[in-house]
């Protein structure tokens, strides 16, 4: 091991090159997603930088040098996050993907948005079906929309039973795109459904719209599988009109078809009080606390989005969750 400075990768030539190769291997990877680092110098992302290449697919028998930061998150020796109720802090959430290729339209890459989660239901005649979204926060819990947990989901569609984790593209059982494959999927059982208190499924202001899943068991994450960030009162940037959001998930597309890849879309945020005064047209009444985002001609999350986060890139570059 060698000590580093953070810098921006573009700045490293080390990494850079990394990441310019047609091919980057899992091992490689994982070496650049752990050597993120905080306030760098320099344009982000930054990264920890050595002139060392003994790592990754290099030299496979090299552990790979811890980045210099300080997380918030009590970290155990697996490098999972500790306690199930603690919120992890970059690099340990929020990854962006070093993928290099562009894919089919909303495509997104095999490693973008790897928090994603799909919510599994079961009817009363003992059907399966997809119905919602959700995002892991830690290794413990899921986000989601609290109508994807009580009220109409429940006669309409079933009883909300599983989690599942890591996935790309729903119609195969192990995913690969250019020869890189990630592990196969975990499923998880729901060991309880916390639903915002103040939620009220008449409501069709869906203020406090809602909810926390914690799953059966921790999650043990892995290059496939990690948390997204959530933004903190103390450190949060604030959302401008017009500003670009992200919303991802398997939803209805333009064909009227559920995706079974995961897909992006970018969504500009709208003046609040011009949304306010199209909804009460409607007697829908918006407050402070809820984003006006979209409103684009064929260009919006759909059916099958429902409880999937509404992103933007943060600090260091990592993704953070400002939306439900």
């Amino acid at each position: 091991q060698k000590q580093g400075r953070c810098l921006s990768i573009y700045d490293c030539q080390s990494l850079l090159s990394v990441i310019q190769q047609t091919y980057v291997s899992p091992e490689d990877r994982t070496f650049l997603r752990n050597s993120q680092c905080l306030d760098g110098v320099g344009r982000q992302p930054y990264v920890c930088c050595t002139s060392d290449r003994s790592f990754g697919s290099q030299e496979s028998t090299s552990a790979a040098p811890p980045p210099t930061t300080t997380s918030s998150s009590s970290q155990g020796q697996d490098g999972q996050t500790g306690r199930g109720n603690l919120l992890p802090s970059p690099p340990k959430c929020g990854p962006h993907s070093f993928s290099n290729k562009v894919y089919n339209g909303n495509d997104t890459a095999i490693d973008e948005f790897i928090w994603m989660a799909l919510l599994e239901y079961v009817d009363n005649r003992g059907r399966r079906e997809i119905s919602c979204g959700g995002s892991l926060i830690n290794n413990r819990y899921v986000l989601t929309a609290a109508h994807c947990v009580i009220g109409a989901v429940e006669t309409e569609v079933g009883h909300l039973t599983t989690v599942r984790l890591g996935e790309y593209d729903t119609s195969k059982d192990v995913d690969c795109v250019d020869k890189i494959c990630n592990p196969p999927i975990l499923q998880l059982g729901i060991e309880q459904a916390t639903v915002h208190p103040q939620y009220d499924p008449a409501n069709k202001n869906r203020i406090h719209d809602i909810a926390l899943l914690r799953l059966d068991r921790p999650v043990l994450l892995n290059e496939y599988i990690q948390p997204v960030c959530l933004p903190l009162v103390s450190t949060r940037m604030a959302i401008n009109t017009g500003e670009l959001l992200v919303v991802s998930g398997w939803g209805r597309t333009t064909t009227a078809r559920k995706s079974t890849i995961k897909q992006r879309l970018d969504l500009p945020v709208n003046d609040h009080d011009y949304c306010a005064g199209k909804f009460a047209t409607r007697n829908i009444h918006l407050i402070s606390s809820q984003l006006c985002v979209g409103g684009e001609f064929y260009r919006d999350s759909c059916d099958g989005d429902s409880g999937g986060p509404l992103m933007r890139r943060g600090f260091n570059q990592a993704w953070y969750q400002e939306g439900v």
